[in-house]
């Protein structure tokens, strides 16, 4: 069921996101956002970014698809196994799954990357990277997050709006129209329920 009323839209408190050690030990990702009933609970869904310094292998996850987008720096490149991918910038994330053996290259300092991850047997979704443009959004859960360097944003939805800061991040439902401004940056996820599965939206 869709929260009703006020419950359309909720931002985050700034203290949500948590700082988390990789699975494979070679670095730390900021999680914005997840499902978890509780900080580092078993989760459905997660929203993270998370600095690559160097090359590396990425942490594998099975059962989990992933969506990747390149955030800030010179660009990243995923070298997979017969094939190296570049991470989108802007647009569509590169959609993979977390069983695969994928190594994570820079092209030059300063990357950071921003993943959503998806219980594949409870969840799908996707995941978009827009610079300088609006969007309209239509799941029955929406997360959206406004990075450190974009502009305050404005959010719209049937029942109200709200500004969104840098740095916080949106949990809605239903259609939810972003704003755009000049230098915007937005992570806008659409995630919905596998079948037979009932969507919490707000836990």
């Amino acid at each position: 069921m869709r929260p009703r009323g006020a419950e359309m839209m909720k931002i985050l408190d700034a203290d949500a996101a948590r700082r988390v050690a990789w699975k494979n030990g070679r670095g730390w990702t900021l999680e914005l956002a997840t499902d978890a009933d509780v900080p580092g609970g078993d989760w459905t869904w997660r929203l993270s970014i998370a600095d690559v310094p160097a090359r590396a292998p990425f942490s594998k996850f099975t059962g989990v698809d992933r969506c990747i987008a390149c955030l800030a720096g010179p660009g990243l490149d995923l070298e997979r196994a017969h094939t190296v991918a570049a991470v989108p910038r802007e647009g569509p994330a590169l959609a993979f799954a977390g069983e695969e053996s994928v190594v994570g290259a820079p092209r030059g300092p300063g990357v950071r990357d921003v993943n959503l991850m998806l219980r594949r047997d409870r969840r799908r979704g996707r995941m978009t990277l827009a610079r300088g443009t609006a969007m309209t959004l239509d799941a029955p859960l929406i997360v959206v997050h406004v990075p450190d360097g974009s502009p305050a944003l404005r959010a719209s939805a049937a029942d109200g709006a709200c500004d969104l800061p840098p740095g916080r991040t949106l949990m809605a439902s239903g259609r939810v129209d972003i704003a755009a401004a000049p230098d915007s940056i937005v992570i806008a996820c659409e995630i919905q329920q596998r079948a037979e599965q009932s969507m919490e939206v707000f836990r």
